[in-house]
C-alpha cells in the first residue's frame, strides 16, 4: 500500500494531479479541498494517498490532510458509497461540517451535497454517526466536554437562525464568524444576536 508520495508537482487541476517521483509520474485523483491546499506546479509536494484496488481498477487518491484521508476511508466503507462519491462529498463540504451534519442528523445539509440523495444521506448517518461523534478526524482525539458543549451551542444558534428564515449554510457561516470574533464562549441568546449581524 502506498501511504504517501513526495515529488515535483508536474500538473494539477481541481480533480487530479500528476506528481513526478524520481522520474515516475503518478496520476492521483484529489478532492477540491486538497487542490486548494496544494502548492504551485513545479513545487516539491507531499500528498497522503489511498490505493484503491479492484479487479478492473487500480487508482491512487490523494489528500492534503490526514483528516481528509480518514474521512474518505470512512465514506467508502458505507454501503453504496464509492470513491467517486466520496471525493464529491469532500469537494462540497469541509470535514468538520460533514462530521457535524452526521452528528446532528442534518439531512438537509447532507442532501445539499451534489450526488447525495435522501437514502444515501440516511445511510451515512446510520453507519457513520457512532464512528464520528466525539472524535476529531486526523488525530483520533476525543472531544473535550467544553468543545462538545460549544458544538451543541453552535448547532442551537444555527437552528434559531434557520427558523428566522436564513439559509442553513449561511447561518452556520454566520455563527462561526461570530464565535471567532468573540474568542470566548457566549450564552446562546448573545451568540444568536451576534450571528444575526453576519447572516444578513
Amino acid at each position: 500500500m502506498i501511504a504517501y508520495l513526495q515529488g515535483k508537482l508536474v500538473e494539477k487541476n481541481p480533480t487530479q494531479l500528476i506528481l513526478d517521483v524520481n522520474g515516475i509520474g503518478y496520476s492521483v485523483k484529489i478532492p477540491l479541498s486538497s487542490y486548494d491546499k496544494l502548492g504551485d506546479e513545479g513545487s516539491l509536494t507531499r500528498i497522503l494517498t489511498y490505493q484503491y484496488v479492484r479487479e478492473d481498477a487500480l487508482q491512487l487518491y490523494g489528500f492534503a490532510t490526514e483528516a481528509e484521508k480518514e474521512l474518505f476511508e470512512l465514506l467508502i466503507s458505507v454501503s453504496g458509497v464509492g470513491p467517486k462519491m466520496a471525493l464529491g462529498i469532500l469537494s462540497c463540504i469541509s470535514v468538520e461540517d460533514f462530521q457535524n451534519s452526521v452528528a446532528c442528523e442534518d439531512l438537509d445539509m447532507l442532501t445539499s451535497i451534489s450526488g447525495v440523495g435522501k437514502k444515501t444521506a440516511q445511510r451515512l448517518i446510520v453507519e457513520l454517526k457512532e464512528k464520528l461523534t466525539g472524535f476529531e478526524l486526523g488525530g483520533g482525539r476525543k472531544l473535550t466536554g467544553k468543545k462538545r458543549s460549544e458544538f451543541l451551542l453552535h448547532e442551537e444558534a444555527v437552528k434559531a437562525l434557520v427558523s428566522l428564515g436564513f439559509n442553513k449554510l449561511k447561518a452556520r457561516e454566520a455563527v462561526q464568524k461570530a464565535q471567532e470574533e468573540t474568542k470566548e464562549t457566549l450564552a446562546l441568546e448573545d451568540l444568536i444576536k451576534k450571528s444575526f449581524r453576519y447572516a444578513r
